[in-house]
């Protein structure tokens, strides 16, 4: 509890860590179970409903409870923020990707509608994977992050 009042009233932007054993950190307050930093929100501004408690230094995962890291915000922001610290696993990192970032770019740069060579159809089958997938990539709802360059 000594280390909840410490991130709960932190007077630097040092993180305030509390070892979660290589987990985010749980802890029990007044007999609830939940993530420590959302027991250091609860102290110091109250019950934050349905809103998720999110970390500015992307440190949440490792312990860190500093209430000056921490803000309100919901599953969509916590998403964006995963990706912006690059805890994501996006592209040939991810172990479900079915192509490189050159392959991703060869498509993008020959793909031509319905063409019989650098049609959709065809560009699927060279690379062995499904039309949609090469409708993702064109259209960039997969691998949108990637630079045509």
């Amino acid at each position: 509890m000594e280390v909840l009042r410490r991130g709960a009233t932190a007077t630097t932007d040092d993180c305030v860590m509390l070892d979660g054993n290589g987990q985010r950190p749980v802890v029990r307050l007044d007999g609830a179970t939940m993530n420590a930093s959302r027991a250091v929100w609860l102290l110091v501004h109250g019950d934050p409903g349905d809103d998720w408690v999110l970390h500015t230094c992307h440190r949440g995962w490792e312990g860190c409870i500093n209430i000056r890291h921490l803000y309100l915000g919901d599953h969509d922001q916590n998403m964006i923020d995963k990706v912006e610290a690059e805890r994501q696993a996006r592209g040939e990192i991810n172990g479900w990707h079915k192509l490189t970032e050159e392959q991703v770019r060869e498509i993008r740069r020959r793909y031509v509608f319905r063409h019989p060579v650098n049609g959709g159809r065809a560009l699927a089958a060279e690379f062995n994977v499904c039309e949609s997938t090469i409708s993702s990539v064109v259209n960039r709802r997969s691998w949108a992050w990637l630079a045509d360059g």
